[in-house]
């Protein structure tokens, strides 16, 4: 059997700094949407027998929102539906979290979501119960998004998870995660307004943060709260979305990290068999 090798190259790119677009100003109320299914809404597999009240259904909203409020950052949580209301300390419950519902559910209502609350900034965190690898409704979220601004005139921060494993390891998420990776990366490539957070690994989910196979617990929906609160706290110039993507062709390209902090931008790419000219 022969051996085939891959050749990888790091390449990082570095901009000098200008102005510095946070998620959120101390000053400045930021609409953010939680768009997504019952790990957006608050929905466990014993809520089917036993459900609890609405006004207690907060999911890693109530933590986010602390969070964000404690960083002194203004936050206006907006979306059609509204769960969690009567938890202490209070926070803004409204939210686009629809359990049950599949990526190509999300899609069909994306438009009529954002000309709804047009938010300025989307937490997406959708896939779980799709029970397939295919990422296309998440394709068409983001088409539709697309749409709006195209229609209205504003621009959206889109912020998407690769989504949470269950509580027992699923290849189905993993493979789907790995392709989202892929559609996300091409986007950033494209210079869209978009980041991509790690739930998957990047939130830190052991077993003991299940509250079934499906939905973390409270202690969970912490560790998911902390990457969303970090995603929109770290500044946003606009400029490192807008790097040069012609050293090698886009179908090498295998990853993308935007660190706005360092003002860079990191992607690795195999190398194809004419070598990489600079």
């Amino acid at each position: 059997m022969k051996q085939h090798f891959k050749f990888y190259a790091l390449i990082v790119l570095f901009f000098i700094a200008s102005t510095l677009l946070g998620a959120s100003d101390s000053n400045t109320t930021i609409k953010i949407m939680p768009l997504g299914d019952s790990i957006t809404y608050d929905n466990s597999i014993a809520d089917l027998t036993d459900p609890r009240p609405i006004s207690r259904r907060t999911a890693y909203r109530s933590h986010l929102w602390y969070m964000l409020r404690d960083a002194g950052y203004g936050a206006d949580f907006v979306g059609s539906r509204s769960a969690g209301w009567a938890v202490t300390p209070p926070f803004d419950p409204d939210n686009e979290g629809h359990p049950g519902w599949h990526s190509d559910d999300i899609a069909e209502k994306t438009y009529d979501y954002m000309t709804h609350s047009t938010p300025d900034i989307v937490l997406l965190h959708i896939g779980t119960n799709d029970k397939q690898t295919s990422i296309a409704g998440i394709r068409t979220i983001l088409r539709e998004i697309d749409t709006y601004e195209e229609v209205s005139g504003q621009s959206v921060r889109v912020i998407v998870a690769l989504i949470i494993d269950k509580q027992e390891k699923n290849n189905i998420i993993r493979i789907f995660n790995k392709k989202l990776q892929v559609l996300l990366t091409s986007r950033l490539l494209d210079g869209d307004n978009i980041a991509i957070v790690d739930m998957y690994k990047g939130a830190g989910l052991i077993t003991a943060d299940y509250a079934d196979n499906l939905h973390p617990n409270t202690n969970g929906y912490k560790k998911m709260a902390k990457v969303w609160f970090n995603a929109l706290i770290t500044p946003y110039n606009l400029k490192l979305n807008m790097y040069p993507a012609t050293v090698v062709d886009k179908s090498y390209i295998e990853s993308v990290t935007v660190n706005a902090k360092t003002n860079s931008v990191q992607y690795i790419t195999a190398v194809p068999p004419s070598g990489i000219k600079f």
